[in-house]
């Protein structure tokens, strides 16, 4: 009689599970980038790039206040903007395109009183006249 030799064939899943691992990884990390962002509908314009970081201060359409990401009242604004301004650093104010013209006004003389001496407008680039 011939015996037939039996072959033990085995697949090894440990390539798949780490393969299935990276891409659960990477959809989460992706995912997780566009959630923090702040959506201000700037005003039109010709802008000029800043070849440094500035801190950003943000007025919304409501006419609340951001710094950075972070919800500010205006005596939290100034005395962060004397701190900025003992760093010498820029500060550049994005207006919501439908905030009040009278907070954004007030946001600059606010930091203009606070020390600070490099402030700008944010504005989306190419705009057109």
């Amino acid at each position: 009689m011939s015996r037939r030799r039996q072959r033990n064939l085995s697949i090894d899943f440990t390539p798949l599970i780490d393969v299935l691992f990276m891409l659960v990884i990477f959809l989460v990390l992706t995912a997780s980038f566009g959630t923090g962002r702040i959506v201000v509908n700037l005003p039109q314009g010709d802008a000029i790039r800043q070849e440094r970081a500035a801190l950003t201060v943000t007025v919304r359409r409501d006419g609340a206040l951001l710094w950075g990401e972070t919800p500010v009242e205006r005596e939290e604004l100034v005395a962060l903007a004397r701190d900025a301004a003992a760093r010498k650093e820029d500060i550049l104010v994005a207006g919501d395109r439908e905030a009040p013209y009278g907070t954004v006004a007030e946001v600059l003389d606010l930091l203009r009183q606070s020390g600070v001496e490099s402030a700008a407008l944010a504005m989306q680039g190419g705009g057109e006249r």
